[in-house]
C-alpha cells in the first residue's frame, strides 16, 4: 500500500512551486519561477522544465498515455468500478477507517481526491486486462490442443479409505513420530487387505476414518477437475487421473485431511474440445500470467506502438526507451 502514496506526479509538483502568490504566464524560457530576494537562487522556466522533464517525465507521460488508450481499449464497467472500490476500502482499512488520513496521504502522493485515486485504480484494472487479452492472443492452437490432451479428462467417480494422522503441534516430537507410526502401520494393513483380495468397499467399511462414507463403502462422489483440485490436492488429483478405472493407489496419498488410498469407479468420455475451448484458453491466460511477470509490460508497449506513439523531445524518448528496456530486461 505504501508504494502507491510514493508516486508524485508532474502536474502537482508544478502546481506546489507555482501555485503561491502571483501566477504571471511565462512568456519565455528565461522568465523567472523562483527566487530568492536574499541569495543568488534563480530559478526560470527553462530550469524548471529541465529538472521536472529528468525527474517525472516518463512516470507523469505513460500514465496520460496509458489512460487515453485504456480509455478506447476497455468502458468503464461495473466490473471496473468494483474492483477501484473494493481498493479504496482496502485503502480506508489502512488508515483504519479515517478518511482525513487517507486523503492527506493521497494529497502527499499526487491525487486530490478520492475520485483522482479511484480514476487511477481504473487505469490499473483495465492494464490488467489489457495483459489477459496480450497473452490471449498469442495463444497458438498447439498450446490448446496440447493442454487439452495433458489436462482434460471425463467426471471421474471415486471412492476412498481416509487415515486420519493424529498428529499436531500440540505434541511432543516423540508422540507426533508415534502418531505417524500408526498411521503407517493402518496404511500397510488396509494395502495389504486390498492384496489379499478384500474388495475395496469391504476394507472402507473396516478401517476408513471417514465416518461420512465409510457406511458406504468409501464413496466420494463425481467429480471434475476443478472440483477434486480444488477440494484436495494436486497431488491427488494426478493419482485419480493416472488410475484406471477398477484400480486403488498403491501408495496413500496426503491432504489436509490425511492420507487417502483411492479407488476409481468409473469415468466418463472428455468432452470434446470444441466445448471447452475457451475455458482451455482462459486457463492457459492464467498460467501465462502467473510465468510472466512482464506481460503486462509487453502488452502496454504494444499497445502504444498501436496507437502510434511518437516523441517531439528526444530526451523524453530516451527516458521511455530506458524504461521499457527497464522494464523488460531489468530485475
Amino acid at each position: 500500500m505504501k508504494k502507491v502514496f510514493k508516486v508524485m506526479s508532474c502536474a502537482l509538483l508544478a502546481v506546489t512551486l507555482t501555485g503561491c502568490g502571483n501566477n504571471p504566464t511565462p512568456s519565455n524560457g528565461n522568465d523567472i519561477v523562483v527566487s530568492l530576494s536574499k541569495g543568488e537562487l534563480k530559478i526560470n522556466v527553462d530550469d524548471l522544465y529541465k529538472t521536472l522533464k529528468e525527474t517525472y517525465a516518463t512516470n507523469y507521460i505513460i500514465g496520460e498515455i496509458d489512460k487515453a488508450i485504456l480509455s478506447k481499449e476497455y468502458e468503464t464497467d461495473e466490473k471496473a468500478q468494483s474492483y477501484a472500490e473494493n481498493q479504496l476500502k482496502i485503502a480506508m482499512l489502512y488508515y483504519e477507517n479515517n478518511e482525513t488520513n487517507l486523503l492527506n496521504a493521497l494529497k502527499s502522493a499526487g491525487y486530490d481526491s478520492l475520485e483522482a485515486y479511484k480514476e487511477y485504480l481504473i487505469v490499473n484494472y483495465k492494464r490488467t486486462l489489457a495483459a489477459e487479452d496480450y497473452v490471449r492472443k498469442n495463444i497458438s492452437d498447439n498450446e490448446i490442443n496440447k493442454y487439452y490432451d495433458d489436462n482434460v479428462y471425463g467426471d471421474v467417480t471415486i471412492s476412498h479409505i481416509l487415515v486420519k494422522l493424529e498428529a499436531s503441534d500440540n505434541l511432543t516430537d516423540e508422540e507426533n513420530q508415534e502418531a505417524q507410526k500408526k498411521a503407517n502401520e493402518k496404511i500397510d494393513e488396509i494395502l495389504k487387505k486390498l492384496k489379499e483380495g478384500k474388495t475395496f468397499s469391504e476394507v472402507a467399511k473396516e478401517y476408513s476414518d471417514d465416518t461420512i462414507t465409510a457406511s458406504n463403502g468409501g464413496r466420494l462422489g463425481t467429480y471434475n477437475k476443478a472440483e477434486m483440485s480444488k477440494q484436495f490436492n494436486n497431488e491427488f488429483e494426478a493419482a485419480v487421473i493416472n488410475l484406471k478405472v477398477g484400480n486403488y493407489t498403491t501408495k496413500a496419498i496426503k491432504t489436509s485431511y490425511g492420507y487417502h488410498i483411492i479407488y476409481k469407479d468409473s469415468e466418463k468420455e472428455k468432452p470434446a474440445i470444441e466445448t471447452i475451448k475457451q475455458t482451455i484458453i482462459d486457463n492457459l491466460v492464467d498460467e501465462k500470467l502467473k510465468e510472466d511477470d512482464k506481460a503486462q509490460y509487453k502488452a502496454l508497449i504494444d499497445l502504444r506502438q498501436e496507437y502510434g506513439l511518437t516523441f517531439n523531445d528526444q530526451d523524453v524518448e530516451n527516458q521511455y526507451n530506458n524504461a521499457v528496456n527497464n522494464w523488460l530486461y531489468g530485475e
